[in-house]
């Protein structure tokens, strides 16, 4: 089972579910109300719940995308670009939102709250959590960079080191080595860092493409 994501002219938000490995889709987003649908998080002891970031704010569905609903509350900034859930606790998400920096919630989206203390960055397009080292995320900003947290968002600090290109784009950890990080970049390539963000370095041998 497969779902996907998309918007169509900035006007249409769509949620698409495949049952056969891709094979063929369906639209499944009744009760999203939004103009686009920018990431797409499912919990990873429950299938059934799912959650999207939308230019609209957060739906939820707890039928395997049958249906949503709103998940706003304490969200001031509707716009989000990215979504993740803590692997150890999913009940604990983080959004990151293109006005308002990171919000966390730690009832399975009921609430949000600003987690926001040490960004220097309101615009958080990427997220990733460590899966072995309870409180430690990393997140990704248009501009500033990559900031880190140990304390499940609390606080952040930056961790540059050997960043050539600060406008981060995506993140992705390694789950067999939550030390090693790998971050994508608007126009920079690819760097990564095999120390939990302390330092990084490029790697673009055989890129063609730095975007």
């Amino acid at each position: 089972t497969l779902y996907a994501g998309s918007y169509q002219d900035w006007q249409v938000a769509q949620v698409f579910k495949s049952t056969n490995s891709g094979a063929t889709w369906a639209a499944s987003d009744a009760g999203i109300t939004s103009t686009g649908v920018l990431s797409l998080a499912i919990d990873p002891t429950n299938g059934t719940s799912i959650y999207a970031a939308t230019y609209n704010g957060i739906f939820k569905s707890t039928n395997s995308a049958a249906t949503w609903v709103a998940s706003n509350s304490g969200l001031t900034s509707l716009w989000t670009l990215t979504l993740a859930i803590h692997p150890a606790s999913p009940a604990t998400l983080f959004a990151g939102t293109r006005y308002g920096g990171v919000f966390k919630s730690t009832n399975s989206g009921d609430t949000w709250a600003a987690a926001n203390t040490g960004l220097t960055e309101v615009r958080v397009e990427a997220l990733a959590i460590d899966p072995s080292t309870s409180g430690t995320l990393y997140s990704g900003t248009y501009s500033s960079g990559v900031f880190k947290s140990s304390n499940s968002g609390d606080t952040w600090t930056a961790a540059n080191t050997g960043l050539t290109n600060l406008r981060i784009r995506a993140l992705a950890i390694d789950p067999t080595t939550p030390a090693r990080l790998y971050a994508g970049t608007y126009g920079g390539g690819v760097f990564h860092s095999f120390n939990g963000g302390g330092t990084w370095a490029a790697m673009n041998s055989g890129l063609t493409s730095l975007n």
